[in-house]
């Protein structure tokens, strides 16, 4: 018979809290952004013509640099979770809180599941990577243009 780990109520209300607050955060600092930061930055940028090609790769890559990092962290996280599943050979992983009763996998299913969790971490490192590159590559293009 297949053990069912009963959802944690606390765990629920956690993940339903962290969604809320960072939609919330997230439209929030594209509104302050928008309204209050936007027209600074152009002007920031146009200011000095002999400084425009490098102001411009600069916000590209802090840009870049602001994409990235949740993206590789969220990596980093789901290689770790991926490597204890494997190493416990159960999913979810004992001591994990879950958000809603889950049937625990052992064996061959926890083996898949890890791996896979491993693989969308290195497809999301991956990405992260490149996502960084082309926007780096962008910034040096517009800079040339604009130059």
């Amino acid at each position: 018979m297949t053990e069912i780990r009963k959802a944690d109520p606390v765990a629920r209300r956690q993940a339903l809290l962290l969604v809320i607050v960072g939609a919330l955060v997230g439209t929030l600092l594209l509104v302050a952004f928008e309204r209050y930061y936007s027209d600074t930055l152009r002007n920031w940028i146009a200011s000095e013509p002999g400084e425009l090609t490098h102001r411009v790769k600069l916000v590209f890559r802090v840009m870049a640099t602001a994409m990235s990092v949740p993206l590789m962290a969220l990596a980093v996280y789901l290689w770790v979770f991926g490597a204890k599943v494997l190493r416990t050979g159960q999913f979810p992983p004992p001591g994990y809180r879950v958000i809603r009763d889950t049937p625990v996998r052992e064996g061959r299913s926890a083996v898949v599941r890890g791996r896979g969790f491993k693989t969308l971490a290195l497809v999301l490192g991956v990405m992260s990577v490149a996502l960084w590159l082309l926007m780096s590559r962008l910034a040096s293009l517009l800079s040339r243009a604009a130059s």
